[in-house]
């Protein structure tokens, strides 16, 4: 559910195939910048920003290949930060499990606006075409969809697992984390299993097929980042090159 200039920069790194079943592999992992580790989001310049709640909240930006942190700001809102996506031109959107704000922030961190959650208790997030976010709630098992520039609630739909924590991806490619679970869902079908507590979710696209190839999970049992990639859905020699950036 991702703005296609976000990923623009990213998509080099893959070719597209003919479409075929998913098999996820896991192809790299790293630890996380602390304990507590919450939502995650990648941008299209090899980035990622990973939430770490607790008494002082952070958010971490950090080259997603490798985790090494490149800059890292303080939540607003306090404990129980959450959720991070994508927002508006270069910045993001965050959200605070505990008080249900969701807040729009520049990437150092400033507050540009906020408005509160229709829906109590959100989670890990992410930006779908339209201004649209689409927004996990655990304790009920729904994804809510929100108006971004209103904050008024547009729909709602069951999550397929029982705790939804995170979600992201694409229309006929939508990803959902779920912690009781442990599992990964695409579309309704578990495709990755054994996360002891997901709670981040983040993923990377071919642009030119709208096809997600690779995706981030955060483990909050393990704290760690965790990398799969969908080998059905990349020639080998692009897989190499995205190989070649982890040795």
């Amino acid at each position: 559910m991702r703005d296609k200039s976000i990923w623009a920069a990213a998509c080099t790194v893959f070719i597209a195939v003919a479409a075929a079943a998913a098999t996820w592999e896991l192809y790299a992992s790293y630890p996380t910048p602390g304990p507590n580790p919450r939502g995650y989001t990648s941008d299209g310049e090899l980035r990622g920003y990973i939430v770490q709640d607790g008494a002082t909240p952070y958010v971490y930006r950090m080259y997603w290949y490798t985790g090494r942190i490149i800059a890292s700001f303080l939540a607003p809102g306090g404990r129980g930060a959450w959720g991070i996506c994508p927002g508006p031109g270069s910045n993001m959107y965050l959200s605070n499990e505990r008080s249900s704000w969701i807040y729009e922030v520049t990437t150092t961190g400033s507050v540009v606006s906020s408005f509160r959650c229709p829906v109590a208790g959100p989670a890990d997030m992410d930006r779908g075409f339209g201004s649209k976010l689409y927004i996990p709630i655990p304790e009920r098992n729904v994804i809510v969809v929100v108006d971004e520039n209103t904050g008024s609630l547009v729909s709602t739909f069951k999550a397929p697992g029982s705790r939804p924590t995170a979600c992201g991806g694409y229309p006929g490619e939508f990803f959902v984390a779920d912690s009781a679970t442990h599992a990964v869902y695409e579309e309704g079908k578990p495709v990755i299993t054994g996360i002891k507590t997901p709670t981040g979710f983040g993923n990377i696209a071919i642009m030119a097929k709208g096809s997600v190839v690779g995706v981030q999970v955060i483990d909050d049992a393990t704290d760690y980042i965790y990398l799969y990639r969908d080998s059905s859905k990349a020639e080998p020699a692009s897989l190499g090159r995205v190989k070649a950036l982890f040795d």
